[in-house]
């Protein structure tokens, strides 16, 4: 059963300094995507319009808080399709995101012991999908014989949330008559504005909000609780995405079993296309209902029997692609270039710039990079990018192309080593991608803007004051 802890009240847990903390956050999003700071809600406002005013603005909201009078405004509704799955994104007005930000950290910081262990999305800490995926390589190396697997996905998890039940597990953590309760309350309820009318949500969660994330750890916290406790079962869930491994197989049958009933009483419903029963063993053993495998696909990655992880093929293809439209967008640079050595040299310094350069490509390819330990899949990427790159120079994918410019000489020329790449980063010689990115987007993001970034001789710093970034937009 869930763990009870003393009602959460506003007075106790807010303060200026953690609205000022997430204004902070709020303003600091767009120095990464400076594009998103023109993004307007149901008052037509972008980030830069309230930054004009900022400190009054942020005085204003504070204000009203400590009043316990902040009331929030309709979101905007926009309907996305995020390759082939649609959603609807919630798009608020500034002051409405720093306050759902404010509360989603607030909150996620004090629930973060009342949380489960094997939750691992919208974390507080050193949660999050790096640890999840680690942990379940972890239990597959230590697993001494086959692994019966039970994969499941809550369909449309955001949309469908029931608010009576959600708002029944928020009675038992906020104090129901206090101001905190009562911002809840809208944001479960919350406003929005589709096809030029005002409605009042009466199903599912905010989806690109904050706060949802928060919302939506708390729905599912009961059927943590339900299947944690389940002997000789490992459970991991990442946001809607739950797993469940187990050498015993009427173990994983019960457990599969009280999965679906916990979801059914939260009237959730399951994706049938995402939802598998397997075997994990190296050596075939037939089962009427659990299918043999030898890996299986999960968060990204391909785990294998034996603790083994390489990638999983849309991510092996995302990968190509990368090089695929780096060689497209540099086509002026070798397309004309007649000399095959000269074009080759050309494309091999636009793969090396694809991994070294591109902001996006660094934090991809270093995070797979540094969780796969398939090493021939690596050595076969690396044959792949070779082919590729003497497919453009001379014509068509044929081996005999190594003739007549080898693959030491494409190494010579600068062509970089995927396989390279993963032992230097599992060495430590390669700084985070995260920080790569950082950077990079902290460099690009002043480029063309009125705002400019303060240097010293020993380093960069932002300016403290929140009117700086305004001004005009970019």
């Amino acid at each position: 059963m869930t763990q009870t802890m003393p009602p959460l009240r506003w007075k106790e847990i807010y303060s200026e300094a953690e609205l000022y903390k997430a204004a902070v956050r709020v303003y600091t999003k767009p120095v990464f995507q400076w594009r998103k700071a023109l993004c307007a809600s149901t008052d037509g406002k972008t980030l830069y319009d309230f930054a004009a005013h900022g400190l009054r603005h942020l005085d204003a909201i504070h204000r009203s808080l400590r009043r316990e009078a902040f009331e929030f405004r309709p979101a905007v509704a926009l309907r996305y399709n995020f390759n082939g799955k649609h959603r609807t994104l919630y798009i608020a007005p500034w002051e409405e995101r720093m306050v759902d930000l404010l509360l989603f950290r607030i909150l996620n910081r004090r629930l973060h012991g009342w949380f489960s262990a094997n939750s691992y999305a919208y974390r507080d800490r050193s949660y999050g999908l790096d640890t999840c995926q680690t942990r379940i390589a972890t239990v597959l190396r230590s697993a001494t014989g086959p692994l019966y697997v039970v994969k499941r996905d809550i369909a449309d998890y955001f949309a469908t949330v029931n608010h009576e039940l959600l708002l029944k597990k928020l009675d038992e953590l906020a104090d129901p008559a206090d101001y905190l309760f009562h911002l809840l309350v809208q944001r479960v309820h919350f406003l929005y504005q589709e096809e030029g009318g005002t409605q009042r949500a009466t199903v599912g969660i905010p989806f690109g909000t904050a706060i949802a994330c928060l919302l939506a750890n708390i729905y599912l916290t009961d059927l943590d609780r339900h299947m944690e406790g389940i002997p000789q079962v490992d459970y991991f869930r990442y946001a809607d995405d739950i797993l469940l491994l187990s050498p015993c197989r009427e173990t994983a049958t019960q457990a599969a079993q009280r999965l679906e009933l916990t979801l059914a009483g939260l009237k959730l419903r399951m994706k049938a296309s995402h939802s598998a029963d397997l075997l994990l063993t190296g050596t075939p053993i037939p089962d009427f209902h659990f299918a043999t495998v030898r890996d299986f696909r999960h968060l990204g990655l391909l785990f294998r029997a034996g603790g083994g992880v390489a990638l999983s093929r849309d991510k092996l293809r995302k990968i190509q692609n990368l090089f695929r439209f780096a060689f497209r967008r540099g086509r002026r640079r070798w397309k004309k270039i007649t000399d095959k050595k000269a074009r080759a040299q050309v494309l091999a310094t636009l793969a090396a710039e694809t991994i070294e350069k591109g902001v996006r490509n660094v934090a991809i390819l270093d995070y797979y990079l540094k969780h796969v330990d398939d090493e021939q899949q690596l050595r076969i990427l690396d044959r792949w990018l070779a082919e590729e790159i003497l497919s453009l120079v001379f014509g068509g994918h044929k081996k005999g192309h190594f003739r007549r410019i080898s693959f030491e000489q494409l190494r010579a020329m600068g062509l970089p080593s995927l396989l390279h790449r993963r032992r230097l980063i599992c060495r430590g010689c390669i700084k985070s991608p995260f920080f790569v990115w950082q950077k990079e987007k902290t460099i690009r993001a002043f480029r063309g803007t009125v705002a400019r970034l303060c240097r010293s001789k020993s380093e960069t710093a932002f300016s403290s004051v929140p009117e700086a970034a305004a001004g005009k937009c970019p």
